[in-house]
């Protein structure tokens, strides 16, 4: 299995600057079919969490669920 992670934008070196940080989202549903062993090579292509959620999220809560 093969994950691609979006690339760095303008928003994501803003929210560097305030010192937080985008989740990273898997789609599930191509996640739980290559589980079961549907397909080996699969490639997921990952999305950032919405820059507003990101910029307004509390800094107390761990980003590493």
């Amino acid at each position: 299995m093969t994950i691609r992670l979006p690339p760095d934008n303008i928003l994501d070196r803003i929210l560097t600057r305030f010192g937080k940080e985008r989740k990273i989202i898997l789609p599930s549903t191509h996640a739980e079919s290559s589980r079961n062993g549907a397909n080996p090579y699969v490639t997921l292509k990952a999305k950032n969490e919405s820059f507003l959620k990101a910029l307004f999220r509390s800094s107390s809560i761990n980003t590493e669920k």
